[in-house]
């Protein structure tokens, strides 16, 4: 089902205690899987500022969703303001259930403030149960969570991610908060975009629930076996956007820690960069560091367990040759570039924000050189409208940028590139 694959330079200079390793996780595109089980939760925002075109185009959306539900499928419907409605369900979707949905979400109405932790628990509420299902959410907001301490919708994450949730989390327009929208999405392995105009939100939805429906693979952890003195200090997703994981020790196995992964469906890759620490040993002795295997469940059937082939294990050998332990790893490289653009974007982007243009075209015009060197087409593009070069190759700020292009950006910003080969 799985193809493990790790890179790292296999030489340690003598007496180095710290490495990093990528590991590369791809799904057989023709596995004999069925497409797991469904819960589908579609949760909007019926706030003040959503009075309008934003409101008709939320419940479009909506409503066309529910119409390429079927029989299989359990789906919920809410709206939230400063507390959560729900409008509809859990309840699989058969003709007379998505009539009597669309009915109650042509009923609603914009109208007080947002506290979207109301709309999260709510959700985890109503599925807690669906543990042989995968779990998904599509999330619309056009604000900020200002009707609430920050904490509330982080706990209301937390709920998420332990209860398996996953959600998909969009912005329509640009007044809302990048961060919060990032949060939900990277601590539940989902996505956030943003939706510049209200006609655009019913292809979005249509986009995202025909990618979920896709999903086979579900409730998959990464485990991770380490010998004695050998430690995995912290595993961070790369690809195909820059999310950091949370190893937790396997109760089972005390060498073992586990790291959840979410979700896959055929066909689909992600990478991984880990940091370990261990003990030196003397030159010329190979070692393992770490040896993957996957446990997942299909079909929500049991969870089965998979181990990796050598070429997905980590082995090193401290040398004496500087020569070799000098090198830097491709993939290594270029993923620690990626982390870095993310950083000059963000950084430039707060410098923009406080009007220091000078920093931020600095740091923008260094985050556009180097998206360009290490093939990241889409970042690439995105900063293009931000800053550009002139006749003489110096970088300017775009004076034209409008908020559509820096909120595209902000959202984004994690967005990574694969090294190819």
């Amino acid at each position: 089902m799985f193809t493990l694959r790790a890179y790292q330079n296999p030489y340690l200079r003598v007496g180095q205690t710290s490495m990093q390793a990528v590991l590369s996780l791809n799904v057989d595109a023709n596995a004999a899987v069925a497409p797991a089980p469904l819960a589908l939760g579609i949760a909007l925002d019926r706030s003040a500022s959503m009075e309008g075109s934003r409101m008709r185009a939320a419940r479009d959306g909506a409503v066309k969703v529910v119409n390429a539900l079927d029989s299989s499928i359990v789906f919920l419907v809410l709206a939230f303001n400063d507390s959560a409605r729900v409008l509809f369900g859990p309840a699989p979707g058969t003709p007379e259930n998505k009539r009597r949905a669309i009915a109650a979400l042509q009923s609603v109405f914009a109208s007080g403030g947002t506290r979207m932790s109301t709309a999260l628990n709510a959700v985890v509420d109503k599925f807690a149960s669906e543990r042989s299902r995968a779990v998904k959410v599509l999330f619309l907001t056009d604000g900020k969570n200002e009707g609430e301490p920050r904490i509330a919708l982080d706990r209301a994450v937390d709920r998420c991610t332990a209860a398996h949730l996953s959600i998909n989390a969009w912005g329509v327009g640009t007044d809302w908060d990048a961060s919060e929208l990032l949060h939900m999405a990277d601590a539940t392995h989902g996505m956030a975009d943003i939706i510049p105009t209200p006609n655009q939100v019913e292809a979005a939805f249509t986009a995202a629930f025909n990618e979920m429906r896709k999903t086979a693979i579900t409730n998959t952890h990464l485990q991770l076996w380490t010998p004695v003195g050998v430690t995995v200090k912290q595993v961070q997703q790369v690809y195909p956007n820059l999310v950091t994981l949370n190893p937790e020790r396997d109760p089972a196995s005390p060498r073992q820690v586990l790291v959840s992964l979410g979700s896959f469906a055929p066909n689909d890759q992600r990478e991984y960069l880990l940091d370990i620490e261990m003990q030196a040993y003397p030159p010329g002795q190979q070692f393992l560091m770490v040896r993957p295997s996957l446990r997942y469940s299909t079909g929500g059937t049991t969870p089965v367990e998979e181990k990796g082939a050598r070429e997905g294990w980590v082995f090193v050998q401290w040398t004496e040759e500087s020569a070799l332990a000098s090198q830097i790893e491709q993939h290594i490289a270029h993923y620690t570039h990626q982390e870095e653009l993310a950083r000059n974007i963000q950084e430039g982007q707060a410098a923009l924000s406080v009007g220091d243009s000078e920093k931020a075209t600095r740091l923008l015009g260094q985050a556009l050189e180097m998206s360009e060197r290490t093939g990241n087409q889409r970042m690439t593009k995105l900063l293009s409208e931000l800053v550009h070069r002139d006749a003489k190759g110096t970088v300017r700020l775009n004076q034209q940028a409008d908020a559509v292009a820096r909120k595209t950006l902000a959202i984004n910003v994690g967005r990574t590139t694969k090294l190819n080969g």
